[in-house]
């Protein structure tokens, strides 16, 4: 690279850094957020054994435990998925360079700057953005073994495709949406198919030791997943979450999805129209249409038979937006229009991400501040009883000292679906209400209404009946609720 991409590029990975720390500790962890932290405080050997009864791989968990040596905050807990975050953009550019050149590869490089949907996962103690990290890497080493032939590169290819499977049960997908772009390659296939099958034998042969436990671990997601089955509506809605996240505020999504669409309108035409006139970029082109389009597609196809279609799981499929995006604002015709829309979604990304800092209704729920209003009133000989799961391990981890309990009866609980098991897995035991009250005089109903909401309705209703409510707060959409027991 010349200097004064170097500059560039640590310009774009300072201001993503500096958008994926502000403010990273200010939101309270949520329900996901907080199982990784309880599982990764435990030693490597429970880790391991903690996810093989769960549905993901322990590598992410592995790196929380060491983060979670310096600190215990939020911001300890967020630090591995905000320092994954931040090193994806100078590889992201790398890659991008190595397809399209320096100009796509700037363009396409800030769009993953001022990402929403990155800078939202970077400040979520969830494993997503290593998964993005891993791929990218598989992605970039991939595109260098495939033109290259470099062992040193094949290499690097299988350990990062291997780091991925690891992380994230779905890391698949993207393996898949290579191996079909190399089909696609019929004047390097007869070159290159030998190497490319020594690479997957040597990432089952690493992955080895964990495919058993993901055997069983699908099992369980065939029997107690909580997804419902997708419209084709989220092929075309996917793309505007991987841009826009969930970032934009109301009187802003009618311009985002219009950006969106229109340029997912006009890419597709152009890029249809490049390929067909088969121009020197065709082959690059085609490798990210396929990182974008395989993963998606295949998830999709997947979530027919067995509802599991997730958004955040397809990060890695966004790098084959942006790379699409950075060429069409530089390669194609009409380049002026195009490079304006392109423009205009930069700006536009730029626009809705004080919405996601500072907007209240755009935020995690606030159980830090609903632990600490509890916590501020509690007396000796009170109990602190939950109907979520959410805020009872929010309270767990936010007010320790308390004398925190799970009501049992939750229905994910009962049948116990992955919700359920992750819970318990993270430390939850539900208990009867009969126990939890018996020898106490006042009782603190906490009540967050975001799963099996008329269970959680049903059992108000029986503390209403049974007990004398005597003071009702709400803290962000939490009921903190105060019974004095007759």
């Amino acid at each position: 690279m010349t200097r004064r991409e170097i500059v560039g590029v640590s310009v774009l990975t300072a201001l993503g850094a500096t958008l994926r720390v502000f403010h990273l500790g200010t939101q309270s962890l949520w329900l996901d957020e907080l199982f990784s932290v309880f599982l990764a405080r435990r030693d490597w050997q429970a880790i391991v054994e903690g996810t093989a009864q769960d549905t993901m791989p322990p590598l992410y968990y592995l790196f929380l435990h060491l983060a979670l040596q310096f600190g215990t905050d939020e911001v300890a807990a967020r630090a591995v998925s905000c320092w994954f975050g931040i090193a994806t953009i100078p590889l992201f550019y790398l890659l991008a360079r190595a397809l399209f050149g320096t100009r796509p590869a700037f363009i396409a490089s800030g769009l993953l700057t001022l990402n929403p949907f990155h800078t939202f996962f970077a400040q979520e103690a969830r494993m997503y953005t290593q998964l993005a990290f891993f791929s990218l890497a598989a992605l970039f080493f991939f595109w260098r073994a495939w033109y290259a032939g470099a062992r040193c590169d094949w290499t690097f290819f299988v350990l990062a495709m291997t780091l991925a499977f690891y992380t994230h049960s779905l890391a698949f997908l993207n393996l898949l949406a290579l191996d079909l772009f190399a089909l696609t390659q019929r004047a390097l296939w007869w070159q290159r198919w030998r190497a490319l099958v020594v690479a997957h034998l040597a990432i089952v042969m690493l992955f080895a030791p964990w495919l058993v436990i993901l055997v069983q671990q699908a099992a369980r997601v065939q029997s107690g997943f909580w997804g419902t089955t997708p419209s084709p509506l989220v092929l075309v809605m996917t793309p505007y979450l991987l841009l826009f996240a969930n970032a934009a505020p109301a009187w802003a999504v009618q311009f985002t999805l219009f950006i969106t669409f229109t340029l997912f309108v006009v890419g597709g035409f152009t890029a249809r129209r490049a390929l067909r006139a088969g121009s020197a970029e065709s082959h690059a082109l085609v490798f990210a249409l396929m990182a974008l389009g395989v993963p998606l597609l295949t998830l999709y196809v997947l979530s027919l038979v067995r509802p599991m279609f997730v958004e955040r799981t397809l990060i890695a499929t966004s790098f084959g937006l942006y790379l699409g995006l950075g060429w069409l604002a530089t390669r194609a015709q009409p380049r002026t229009v195009n490079a304006a829309l392109v423009g205009l979604l930069l700006v536009a990304m730029a626009a809705v991400l004080p919405n996601y800092y500072f907007n209240p209704d755009a935020h995690k729920p606030p159980m830090r501040e609903a632990a600490r209003a509890v916590a501020a009133q509690f007396q000796v000989g009170d109990v602190v009883v939950h109907t979520s799961d959410s805020s009872a391990l929010a309270f767990l981890y936010y007010a320790p000292q308390l004398s925190n309990e799970f009501l049992a009866g939750d229905p994910d609980y009962v049948t116990e679906t992955t919700r359920g098991r992750s819970g318990r897995i993270a430390g939850l035991v539900p208990r009867e209400m009969s126990a939890v009250i018996a020898g106490r005089s006042r009782v603190w109903l906490v009540v967050a209404l975001d799963h099996n909401i008329e269970y959680q309705k049903a059992r108000v209703l029986e503390f209403d009946l049974g007990f004398t409510r005597v003071m009702h707060q709400t803290c962000g959409g939490i009921d903190l609720l105060l019974y004095r027991v007759r």
